[in-house]
């Protein structure tokens, strides 16, 4: 459904709290959108088979969010953090560094056209 939009229209706003964001439907078949091309292409995502591992950091920098993350990551005992992981059907909200499930997005995001 959402990608529908992207594929129809550039005039789509994706909003988190009131705030415009840059968002994802995760797949490996359908258009990208030339942000998801290029983190790709300089390898900030990186497909293991039908999962998807971002480096948050790396996509849209925010000090805050990756102290978060570097904590998170501390106490589940991962070392290198900013890693997120998604899989095909999950959308990934780019300005926020968020993976989350088709039935949260719609939940908690707005699509205007």
């Amino acid at each position: 459904y959402f990608n529908s939009f992207l594929e129809r229209s550039l005039s789509v706003t994706i909003l988190f709290q009131d705030v415009p964001v840059s968002v994802w439907e995760i797949n490996k078949n359908t258009p990208q959108p030339d942000w998801v091309k290029n983190c790709f292409e300089n390898n900030t995502m990186v497909w293991y088979d039908n999962r998807l591992k971002i480096l948050v950091k790396a996509i849209n920098p925010s000090p805050k969010r990756d102290v978060k993350l570097g904590l998170r990551d501390t106490m589940l005992g991962y070392y290198g953090g900013g890693f997120v992981m998604g899989n095909i059907g999950d959308y990934f909200d780019a300005t926020n560094g968020r993976v989350l499930s088709k039935k949260k997005f719609y939940k908690q995001y707005v699509i205007n056209e």
